[in-house]
Parts: C-alpha cells; structure tokens; sequence
C-alpha cells in the first residue's frame, strides 16, 4: 500500500511539473500568435486593396 502511494505521489509530482512547463510554453508562445495574427490580417487587407486594383484597372480597359 505504502509503494502504491509514493507510486501516485511520484507520478502526480511529474505531471504537475509537465503541467507547469506547458503552461510556461503556452506563455511564451501567445506573444508569437497575437504577431502572427496581426501579419495574417495585414497581408489580408493588402490582397483585397491588390484585387481592388486589378478590378478597377480591367472595368478601364476597353471592350
């Protein structure tokens, strides 16, 4: 019984320990992401002021 215990008290300290180091990752990887969204919606806004473009520049060529 007493193995049993410091069996789970062992694996419970290591998953907490993994717990703690994946939140620490989950951490330093949200600054990564808010960028990458910002990059992601910037290239976004700039295709659709190109195809505004090329839309304006093919209703001015002739038939």
């Amino acid at each position: 019984m007493l193995n049993e215990l410091t069996s789970l008290e062992t694996k419970l300290n290591n998953l907490i320990e993994r717990l703690e180091v994946l939140k620490k990752e989950n951490d330093d990887l949200k600054p990564s992401l808010q960028l990458a969204q910002e990059e992601i919606q910037s290239l976004k806004d700039k295709m659709n002021e190109a195809t505004l473009k090329v839309e304006n520049l093919l209703a001015q060529l002739p038939n």
